[in-house]
């Protein structure tokens, strides 16, 4: 601001590079000054003002992205998760396959009577007190199960007596012991059905 002197006197003489300046032009003066300097004040304001609300919308952009990042990884965790359980699905499933086709052709290499003979002894322990068991095996198998059931029968004396029948509808290895409490299906395709069946429960 340039030096003003004020003068309350009528009559003055000025040098001839000196203006005189009235009061009332000194007056918007001052307020032309007051309002450029609250203009520069507002600038000011207004620029802190649009620079923090640049710095909020940064810092909520990085939360956003952080938290977007977050449910990207959530939804790719749980993805993976997915494939993962239907790929162990799939490889449960082949093996029980794989293991079920192994039996069968081991079983396959043994005779039929030896197999009939074999599930028999099993089925015949879980029947124990039995006076009469009705065994039914394959009729090409009736003969040899007759003359071989006494052998078996050797294992369970609490077992009284095994008449042994034709049954047409059991497969290699078949048989299926009748008792006064129940039936209980001890052939080689019902064990092999049950072992299919543990092998594909989830562990």
């Amino acid at each position: 601001m340039l030096p003003f002197i004020e003068i309350k006197s009528d009559q003055v003489l000025l040098a001839p590079d000196q203006v005189l300046l009235r009061s009332a032009d000194y007056q918007g003066y001052l307020t032309a000054n007051q309002l450029v300097e609250l203009a520069r004040e507002r600038a000011q304001a207004i620029e802190q003002g649009a620079h923090d609300v640049y710095q909020q919308q940064k810092a909520l952009g990085w939360q956003a992205g952080v938290e977007q990042a977050r449910i990207q990884q959530a939804t790719l965790i749980q993805e993976t998760l997915v494939q993962c359980n239907q790929y162990y699905r799939q490889v449960e499933q082949q093996m029980s396959e794989v293991v079920l086709q192994a039996v069968r052709k081991i079983l396959k290499q043994y005779d039929n009577t030896e197999l009939a003979l074999s599930v028999t002894r099993e089925a015949l322990s879980l029947v124990s007190n039995q006076k009469h068991v009705i065994l039914h095996v394959q009729p090409e198998q009736v003969v040899a199960m007759r003359e071989q059931v006494s052998q078996v029968l050797k294992d369970f004396p609490e077992v009284g007596y095994v008449e042994v029948v034709a049954d047409a509808r059991l497969d290699q290895g078949g048989c299926i012991l009748e008792t006064e409490i129940g039936i209980i299906d001890a052939s080689v395709d019902g064990q092999l059905a049950a072992l299919g069946l543990a092998l594909k429960k989830p562990l």
